[in-house]
């Protein structure tokens, strides 16, 4: 009777897995049909096939930031969608991403100024010459309109109409020194050195003056130091000071030929004794940490060991007092151009640092207690430990930080205040930045 019944109900199923349509276990798919090259105010259109019922289509540009997002419809397995480059678009390799969630379709196409039939000039769709802007380090650039290229905002050239000899388009190009001439004694550099070139030429003369604008680091500039843009003679092989106007973490200057230009600031002579560490219970860690050139004070003479410590600040010490060779490694999109962006692509390369997001990394963020140990425990490469020291505020660390802080407070890294508790969302000061980092070096 059993037997029967269990027959009978496997026939049911039988009879109605025929009725489901095959489709029902169908895997969801979607793809994109390639996209022809395309010049700023044209039309580009995205089309493709997809078992989905609508997909997001979002154009990115070449900086990784986003041009163009919207949602289409799919009408018997096709979607297609079309929308109007900007006329001021950069040029470069743009990516199209298009799906949902992990069903995706991936392809790029390149925006460039055509040359127009007579003079060779970029233009529009419409024929007008019209001035070139790219971050991509290289473009092709009207000399009767000039443009705006830079390598992300590290070095930027600013061109303007009639600054470029002759009619005929031209590639200026903005490149990092990897192997540069050594900084003049009793300077120090504060940014990479950039070369420029224009058709291959790293040795320019302009009708007229050109704007050069490029990024330094903060955090190795004192108070009372005056950062200035110096260009390399290549007839004498010396450094030539220029100058320039300097706002926040940027310096511009103008000039009127090409060649390899970076930023230093005059070296201080000898030590500089701290005068506000005296019984601090971190001196001799700040004293330690500073010797050893991880960090440095103001140039008052003061270390302020009790102001709050950056994301980015943080990361360029540990980068530093690792003593840890640059790497090319991730850059988010608030890092690019960043004076510290070089330090977080390293720590990153490293394995050191995430981001909030993969696009959102905070550099200019005050530094938590809970990230700090995060960063320590990843540099360190310590064995993750659970439990640790049992701190009164353990219920606020963050689940993603739990084990960081165990590990970080079982090896001594990271210990907590006299009432027992962490604290983790508190921010970092630059005193427990340099002790955690001295602790981890030991």
């Amino acid at each position: 009777m059993v037997k029967k019944r269990l027959l009978s109900i496997i026939t049911i199923l039988i009879l109605l897995l025929t009725f489901i349509p095959v489709a029902a276990f169908a895997q969801e798919t979607v793809t994109l049909n390639a996209i022809s090259s395309t010049a700023p105010g044209d039309s580009v259109s995205i089309s493709g096939t997809t078992t989905l019922g609508e997909v997001t289509i979002k154009v990115i540009r070449p900086n990784n930031t986003i041009l163009y997002v919207d949602v289409a419809s799919a009408n018997n397995g096709t979607y297609t969608n079309t929308f109007k480059m900007p006329a001021d678009a950069v040029t470069g390799e743009y990516t199209v991403v298009v799906g949902q969630g992990n069903v995706v379709a991936t392809r790029t196409f390149t925006v460039q100024y055509r040359r127009s039939g007579g003079g060779g000039g970029s233009s529009s769709a419409s024929g007008t010459t019209t001035a070139v802007t790219s971050t991509t380090g290289s473009a092709s650039v009207p000399p009767s309109a000039g443009g705006k290229i830079g390598l992300g905002s590290d070095a930027v050239i600013e061109i303007p109409a009639g600054a470029l000899q002759g009619t005929s388009n031209v590639q200026v190009k903005v490149e990092k020194v990897a192997d540069p001439p050594a900084a003049p004694a009793g300077l120090k550099a504060v940014s990479g050195v950039f070369e420029f070139s224009v058709d291959g030429k790293r040795t320019y003369s302009f009708s007229k003056n050109v704007t050069l604008t490029l990024a330094f680091n903060k955090l190795e500039t004192g108070a009372d130091e005056i950062p200035a843009i110096y260009y390399y003679d290549e007839v004498s092989s010396k450094w030539v000071k220029i100058g320039g106007t300097v706002d926040e973490s940027t310096i511009t200057v103008q000039v009127d030929h090409l060649t390899k230009f970076a930023v230093f600031v005059t070296e201080k002579a000898g030590a500089l004794t701290l005068n506000d560490i005296a019984g601090h219970w971190a001196k001799d860690n700040i004293n330690q940490l500073v010797a050893l050139g991880a960090i440095s004070g103001y140039p008052d003479g003061t270390f302020k060991p009790d102001n709050r410590i950056t994301r980015a600040e943080f990361a360029t010490v540990l980068v530093k007092a690792l003593k840890l060779s640059p790497q090319s490694g991730k850059v988010f999109n608030d890092t690019a151009g960043h004076w510290a962006g070089d330090f977080i692509a390293t720590a990153a390369a490293n394995g050191i640092v995430n981001g909030y997001s993969d696009t959102h990394f905070g550099p200019d963020d005050n530094i938590t207690r809970e990230q700090m140990a995060v960063m320590i425990v990843r540099a360190a490469q310590l064995n993750v430990v659970s439990g640790g020291k049992n701190f009164a505020d353990k219920d606020r660390i963050s689940a993603w930080a739990k084990d960081a802080v165990a590990t970080a407070s079982e090896n001594n890294i990271i210990t907590g205040y006299s009432d027992n508790t962490f604290r983790p969302g508190d921010s970092a000061t630059r005193a427990e930045a340099v002790t955690v980092i001295v602790r981890l070096l030991k």
